[in-house]
């Protein structure tokens, strides 16, 4: 009986084994896609901002001193895509939590989460002020098209 005890527990030792080196490799591997999702929107957000600085430029390159509510339109464009990068940059940081929890990396993302979504608050809210602009400057065509 001692002998089948003995076989019993050395066959749930190494199922454990087993079972924390699959637990181990599961969690390695999600590390490692959850680094790579971070890496990648951050990637998204920074080629967004590019992109768009770009096409800003040439637009008040174009439309230098035409007009105050379309040199507003432009920035209210400009706006709406940093707000979403933003976004983007808010989701990456809360990928990079998720696989780290530690007090300091939880803290440091309620504090990056406060100050977008602050930026983001008055942003949304700028942009809303140009869009009612843009509106009473051109009643009939409310798109304003650059």
């Amino acid at each position: 009986m001692s002998a089948y005890t003995n076989c019993l527990a050395t066959t749930l030792d190494s199922g454990a084994e087993h079972t924390s080196g699959l637990t181990l490799l599961a969690e390695g591997l999600l590390q490692e896609f959850a680094m790579f999702l971070k890496v990648f929107l951050e990637g998204i957000a920074i080629l967004t901002v590019a992109i768009a600085i770009i096409l800003t430029l040439q637009k008040i390159l174009r439309f230098w001193r035409r007009d105050q509510v379309l040199q507003e339109t432009i920035r209210l464009e400009f706006g709406v895509v940093l707000a979403l990068a933003l976004e983007f940059l808010l989701a990456a940081d809360i990928v990079g939590t998720a696989i780290s929890p530690s007090w300091d990396a939880v803290a440091k993302l309620a504090a990056i989460t406060g100050i977008r979504t602050f930026l983001n608050f008055f942003l949304q809210r700028e942009v809303r002020e140009l869009r009612e602009l843009r509106e009473t400057a051109y009643p009939l065509d409310g798109n304003c098209k650059l």
